[in-house]
């Protein structure tokens, strides 16, 4: 009789946890996770795990083809890294002896706060085109990374990128573009801005807003501008050409185009050739300044006839 006793106190004893927390008042049960959850937190360990062995790979295919098109004659995309540098290094000393300003350009990007997970993933891979646009750019200017909080979102999807530390990038952590610069010699480009962008000035730094934010939070970059005190500007878009959608780029768009122009292309061809399609921007017309233009010449020179 004692014994039914003793195995019914075991299978007490050995009840789960769950249950006995289950049953005590003021704790809320853990909610088991599903098969598709626990397939999905599985595979994200196995993608962490070999991170580094396909980025080796990658490495390894990249190095494969660029000995591949060198043995066949073909000419490299871009400056590699050692050839940037050197450059750079060069155009440094020639601006110290020479005293001329290079151009400059900031991201910035203090909006850890207002970026859910996966659009600061996006702001990030903005930031690598950005660098990769500087490095073939004909004339690359001096890049800055400002408002990275140490340890913030931004910065922990920085290091998920390897060899990110070694971009030609002056990286400014904990410290905003503020900080870092004058305030008059700050232009921040935003597209509600009452003042055009007519031309690149190396004397002032362009400070670009590296929000992707889908809209949610509109006219906040001008907004810390204004209340900053700093000087705005927006590019002259409606100027140059038509558009069908608002004339909202993203940061890495306004980066290219900025790059173009300085690299000596006009407004209006760098505009067409750094707009998505999807905004069905078109040149201009210019045949009715063209008529007014000889309307007003013919009436000179009839009034000079007279």
């Amino acid at each position: 009789m004692e014994q039914p006793e003793k195995q019914e106190q075991v299978e007490m004893d050995q009840e789960p946890t769950e249950l006995i927390l289950s049953n005590c008042p003021g704790t809320t049960p853990a909610t088991p996770l599903s098969k598709n959850q626990l397939k999905k937190q599985k595979k994200l360990v196995e993608y962490a795990a070999l991170r580094k062995l396909r980025r080796q790979k990658e490495r390894n295919q990249k190095k494969l083809k660029r000995q591949e098109a060198k043995a066949l004659g073909l000419p490299r995309i871009g400056p590699s890294r050692k050839e940037l540098k050197r450059r750079n290094k060069q155009e440094e000393e020639e601006s110290e002896g020479k005293q001329s300003p290079k151009f400059q350009v900031a991201i910035d990007l203090d909006y850890d706060e207002q970026m859910q997970e996966r659009d600061i993933a996006k702001c990030v891979k903005q930031c690598l085109r950005i660098y990769t646009i500087n490095r073939r750019s004909a004339q690359p200017g001096r890049l800055h990374f400002t408002g990275i909080k140490s340890n913030g979102q931004i910065h922990k999807c920085f290091q998920r990128n390897d060899g990110w530390e070694n971009w030609q990038v002056a990286y400014h952590f904990d410290c905003t573009h503020l900080d870092a610069f004058e305030k008059d010699k700050m232009i921040y480009l935003t597209c509600e801005s009452d003042t055009v962008l007519d031309q690149l000035n190396p004397e002032y730094i362009y400070v670009i807003g590296g929000l992707v934010d889908h809209n949610h939070f509109k006219g906040l970059c001008h907004k810390r501008a204004i209340e900053a005190g700093l000087k705005t500007a927006r590019l002259p878009l409606s100027e140059h050409v038509d558009m069908k959608t608002r004339s909202v780029l993203s940061t890495y768009h306004v980066f290219e185009l900025l790059s173009r122009v300085l690299s000596g292309e006009g407004w209006t061809e760098a505009i067409l050739a750094t707009i998505p399609m999807r905004k069905g921007a078109k040149a201009k017309s210019v045949s009715n300044n063209e008529s007014h233009e000889d309307n007003a010449q013919q009436t000179k020179e009839d009034e000079e006839d007279e």
